[in-house]
């Protein structure tokens, strides 16, 4: 995983010398934009218990801001102010180094370096709209296919619900594990689920219960579950 010093090293590098008063004023303002868009995007509130979570947790702003610059909203032009748009990324890379979120900062990065090629910038925004908007086709996992039961259960949750992103899927586990929380999607994915040999716990001190096979597995770590969602991600945008 890229380190948080060559993050910020490279997202400054791109922005330039600026003020820090400026900066962290631009650093709002867009993050401001981002959330805004998920306000208008995601509708009105459901009722029923995994389409709720989905809808009050809120996508990592990077995917959003791919998002408003894939449909050319006209406020992101305003935000950019003339810069290119991995301009705007390096602002929101720095903006969630500073809020402590290291998961963040590395999803705004990637397209960040990604977003200087136009066919390249082009081409992961559509595929990362298409995901948010749960239009993107999960590719097919053989069952044959050599990755582990977790990361199965992971490309499983994203195929489900549309969301690869740690927060999202964490809170997914958690109404995974808890059987007096139920609906028919969720029936559907436990049954999956059942199916790969995978049942969810619990979370705890960070750490995430499961059982492989019918027998007590280590738990895993939310570091190793967003290091893994990283990577499900690689393959789905790439």
């Amino acid at each position: 995983m890229t380190k948080l010093s060559l993050i910020a090293f490279e997202a400054e590098r791109l922005l330039g010398y600026m003020p820090e008063a400026k900066r962290l004023a631009l650093q709002q303002s867009l993050s401001d934009l981002c959330e805004l868009h998920w306000h208008e995007m995601r509708g009105h509130e459901p009722t029923t218990p995994l389409a709720h979570v989905l809808w009050s947790t809120t996508p990592p702003l990077a995917d959003l801001y791919a998002d408003l610059f894939l449909t050319g909203d006209k406020r992101l032009d305003e935000e950019l102010q003339g810069h290119r748009p991995a301009w705007g990324l390096a602002l929101l890379a720095i903006a969630e180094i500073d809020r402590g979120d290291a998961q963040g900062a590395r999803l705004a990065h990637e397209p960040m370096m990604l977003l200087a090629s136009e066919s390249a910038g082009a081409h992961y925004a559509a595929q990362m709209a298409a995901l948010l908007h749960g239009r993107l086709e999960i590719p097919h996992l053989h069952k044959h296919a050599q990755r582990l039961p977790l990361w199965r259960a992971l490309a499983l949750i994203t195929a489900s619900t549309g969301r690869c992103d740690l927060k999202a899927v964490i809170e997914v586990i958690r109404l995974l594990a808890d059987p007096a929380t139920s609906d028919p999607v969720l029936k559907e994915m436990r049954n999956a689920l059942d199916e790969l040999g995978i049942r969810f716990l619990g979370i705890d001190e960070g750490r995430v219960s499961h059982t492989q096979h019918g027998h007590e597995h280590k738990p895993v770590t939310l570091h190793q579950i967003g290091d893994t969602l990283f990577e499900l991600r690689q393959k789905l945008l790439g």
